[in-house]
């Protein structure tokens, strides 16, 4: 769960690309898709692409009462899938245990899904769901170097990289840890690289396009003097490429726990952050306030950030976006703080007025 007024890239699949964005564009198609069947909806879910499927999988909720009012958040272990022309999900199997706020990224060989936690622990093991054609087969995957929870995720020339999260503690303190797994080792195992140059985080952005890693805002968690929680929501932007690091321009707001990995387009070359959590609401509107449907995208040849006039219809954070049948699919999410929906949308960044 996100709070408002206090903390709490595909890979190896086919990118489409378009001929070109409009920041006027107000016509953006958005195309509502079949609901997802775990009523309220769910934060934090695992939803990737593999073999023609749609995968989703685990996340959390508040069934009964919301968080301030006593609510217990649960954890789902369901895993469902949805095959283009279908009008239902359907059930596929069960995670080994209940998940939710993992690192996701779909490959050719399955959908990873990296940490996450539960009512219990954090994790460090990943996953790789697999649709058999009858149904989803769940593998172990090697450990990260430490258990992490929201952290961020995205596939790069046949390798996984992984950014930042919290870490396990009476205090969930953002880390600023930098991972790859390259997939085309035998023996595969994580390794650290160089982080970035500014403030550790989690729920951040991340996507990779045109051999680059792009990481884009989130929360830094500290502790103070007191050893309480000090949020401090970043707005910073960076790019990993050719083994270093470089500092991007600053984004117009910061987008916290926006849909991550975040949509790309290659034609024109462009990074898109769809909502997210802007530092400018925290403190100033009721919790009962949905989050941003603003968007805005890194153009990677102007090397500049553009807003869009077009708006989200129906905005979730905490949920990643899938390329899956031409469109990226945004499935379930929080609405606002501890409100879930069901409601899945597919969006095609390219159409022009």
């Amino acid at each position: 769960m996100f709070r408002f007024l206090a903390p709490c890239g595909l890979a190896f699949a086919p990118l489409f690309a378009v001929a070109s964005d409009s920041a006027s564009a107000a016509n953006l198609t958005w195309t509502q898709q079949p609901t997802y069947p775990l009523t309220p909806g769910m934060a934090g879910i695992i939803a990737g692409a593999h073999a023609g499927v749609m995968i989703a999988a685990g996340g959390a909720n508040f069934p009964d009462k919301m968080p301030w009012e006593g609510g217990k958040k649960v954890y789902y272990d369901e895993i469902f899938v949805l095959a283009p022309r279908d009008k239902a999900w359907r059930m596929a199997g069960k995670l080994p245990a209940g998940r939710a706020y993992s690192a996701v990224v779909s490959t050719a060989e399955g959908v990873w899904v990296i940490g996450g936690e539960n009512s219990e622990h954090i994790f460090q093991d990943t996953l790789l769901l697999r649709w058999d054609g009858k149904t989803v087969v769940v593998e172990t995957g090697p450990n990260l170097p430490a258990p992490r929870t929201s952290a961020v995720a995205t596939g790069l020339n046949g390798s996984l990289y992984v950014a930042g999260g919290y870490a396990p503690g009476p205090v969930r303190l953002s880390s600023g840890d930098f991972w790859r797994l390259d997939l085309a080792e035998s023996d595969r195992s994580w390794k650290a690289l160089p982080t970035w140059t500014g403030p550790t985080r989690a729920q951040a952005v991340m996507a990779g396009l045109e051999g680059a890693v792009y990481l884009f805002s989130g929360l830094e968690m500290t502790v103070d003097a007191d050893g309480k929680p000090k949020p401090n929501y970043l707005g910073d932007a960076y790019r990993y490429q050719d083994q270093r690091w470089e500092r991007l321009p600053d984004m117009p707001w910061t987008a916290i726990a926006a849909p991550s990995p975040a949509p790309v387009t290659v034609t024109p070359a462009r990074v898109y952050v769809l909502g997210g959590v802007d530092s400018r609401m925290v403190g100033k509107v009721p919790r009962e306030t949905r989050v941003p449907d603003h968007m805005m995208y890194f153009d990677v040849a102007s090397q500049a950030w553009k807003t869009m006039e077009a708006r989200w219809p129906d905005p979730v954070v905490t949920s990643p976006a899938v390329a899956f049948a031409g469109q990226w699919w945004i499935v379930s999410g929080e609405i606002m703080a501890g409100v879930r929906t069901n409601n899945v949308w597919s969006w095609e960044p390219g159409v022009n007025p």
